[in-house]
């Protein structure tokens, strides 16, 4: 049998099917949503001509990261099981933290002192001759300090492994997700702001009803208007600098 796997192409209408039936659906709405967008448009002698090709194409790019972006979190392990994995973390090493504590207690340091320098291929004896001409502090006294922070560093990990699993159990503020995540509010602004030159605003107006209009035609259905400019206002106070601001970031 070769050691050797042959790599297999996969073509770009297979790397998206995961997606493709939610996308095929989204691209129903597109008339619908450049639509919105076009009357959102700033119009004076200086306003370049709506890009209806360019703009989709930003709208598209969002809706795609969306779905990538569910298919990601229903393949990722399920809260509880998360919160099962994380205990069984901190027990083992909860464990392993006092077996290590208990054993330097009990001298067992030596042991691990020697083991170091058997993995090393150094000899002790003339390690320990040559700490006798360090003016900076012998290597002996520097391997005792790394196998401490060792130590430390799982005592550590055992304290995060803890805290990881309580905060997995606390269930969310309201026990509903976002309507949309944070980072792709941000990215609707941006595209409503290249798009049509003007600042989106954080009430109810032209860019809520782009932001409605695409929570729609990624599935999002049952909203009120209320919970979509409050997500707006929360997207925009996360992210700093913000594309709601005055001043549009530099990139």
């Amino acid at each position: 049998m070769s050691l050797f796997q042959p790599i297999s192409i996969v073509s770009k209408k297979e790397a998206k099917a995961p997606i493709a039936k939610q996308f095929a659906a989204f691209e129903t709405h597109k008339e619908v949503l450049l639509s919105t967008l076009q009357k959102g448009r700033k119009i004076d002698p200086h306003s370049k001509p709506f890009d209806a090709v360019k703009s989709w194409d930003e709208i598209a790019r969002l809706a795609s990261l969306y779905f990538w972006g569910r298919v990601m979190k229903q393949s990722s392990l399920s809260t509880r099981e998360t919160i099962k994995r994380l205990q069984q973390l901190y027990n083992a090493l909860r464990k392993a933290h006092g077996l290590t504590r208990r054993a330097i207690r009990d001298g067992i340091e030596d042991e691990l002192f020697r083991a170091w320098f058997v993995q090393k291929n150094i000899s002790l004896i003339s390690a320990a001759g040559a700490a006798t001409l360090d003016n900076e502090g012998s290597s002996l006294a520097r391997v005792a300090e790394d196998i401490k922070e060792l130590v430390e560093a799982l005592a550590t990990l055992t304290a995060l492994s803890h805290t990881a699993a309580i905060i997995a159990d606390v269930p969310q503020k309201g026990g509903r997700p976002d309507l949309l995540p944070k980072d792709c509010i941000q990215g609707l602004a941006r595209v409503y702001r290249t798009s049509t030159g003007t600042k989106p605003g954080r009430g109810a107006g032209p860019f809520a009803n782009f932001a409605a209009g695409f929570a729609l035609a990624v599935g999002k259905t049952g909203f009120s208007r209320r919970s979509l400019i409050d997500a707006i206002q929360d997207a925009h106070l996360q992210f700093k600098p913000s594309w709601f601001d005055g001043k549009p970031p530099p990139f």
